[in-house]
């Protein structure tokens, strides 16, 4: 191959080198990614997700606040950092989508954040 060739080549294995990386998760984190694609709301087959019809799926390192949209009304919850959130039948959620509240937030024994249980109103 020509020199040009030869950049050209070695330039693109740099470039998706760098693209795997950032969008791989590291080992601490990729035990809380969820085995589904996809960010954000989706409604799921209840047989492939242990009898939940809506997932949630928080892709990135924060913690964040979610709207969740259900037959009889709304409230909101906390997600961790590339968490997820499972809705079943009982719950009959139409939509979950982020919203630009910060989340209410514990600090663990241990020094780890938690989402507290309680959440500002939806």
């Amino acid at each position: 191959m020509t020199g040009i060739g030869t950049k050209l080549r070695h330039t693109l294995v740099l470039v998706t080198t760098t693209i795997s990386t950032l969008l791989t998760p590291h080992p601490a984190e990729a035990q809380h990614a969820p085995f589904s694609v996809g960010c954000g709301f989706r409604h799921v087959n209840p047989d492939h997700h242990e009898g939940a019809t809506g997932l949630y799926t928080h892709c990135a390192d924060s913690f964040i606040l979610i709207r969740v949209d259900t037959a009889d009304g709304s409230y909101h919850t906390c997600v961790s950092p590339w968490g997820s959130r499972r809705f079943f039948p009982s719950g009959r959620v139409n939509n979950a989508y982020y919203v630009p509240i910060r989340p209410r937030l514990l600090t663990a024994s241990d020094g780890r954040q938690i989402c507290s249980v309680t959440q500002p109103p939806a």
